[in-house]
């Protein structure tokens, strides 16, 4: 028989990790992105859903480009 104290370190090793996406249109209407709200729009799709940290990465990738 299975102790309880194996079954809180089983569920302690199984992590769900889930990130929440928002729409082009959340995204630009936060105060968060108030000030790149020019980028937000112009490298976003509109009928795609973003993390905080994929719009974050998608701003620097593009901010560090290189100019031709």
């Amino acid at each position: 028989m299975a102790k309880d104290t194996d079954k809180v370190e089983n569920a302690e090793k199984v992590e769900q990790t889930f990130e929440i996406k928002f729409s082009k249109k959340q995204i630009a209407s936060s105060k968060r992105y108030k000030d790149r709200i020019d980028l937000v729009n112009a490298l976003l799709d509109d009928d795609k859903e973003y993390s905080l940290a994929e719009v974050d990465e998608t701003i620097e990738t593009y901010l560090k480009g290189k100019v031709n």
